[in-house]
């Protein structure tokens, strides 16, 4: 590693270093977005359009993905 990479990789955050700067998309508004909900199959949203659409994919602490029906914790 060169002097300047790791000077770059320093000045990262730990969990950017961790997750490797991971940027997600939203299904929904495809914003690109620093954190989404997302489920195993692929399927991503964003906190704002989940809070839009909660009524019809959450019941409490888990929702359910609208891609593959799969329930997850929030």
């Amino acid at each position: 590693m060169e002097m300047t990479e790791m000077k770059e990789e320093k000045e990262k955050s730990y969990s950017r270093r961790r997750r490797g700067g991971k940027e997600f998309q939203c299904h929904c508004c495809r914003k690109v977005l620093p954190f989404c909900w997302n489920c195993v199959c692929g399927f991503q949203i964003c906190d704002a359009c989940f809070n839009e659409n909660k009524w019809g994919i959450s019941n409490g602490p888990t929702w359910v993905c609208p891609d593959c029906g799969r329930v997850r914790m929030m």
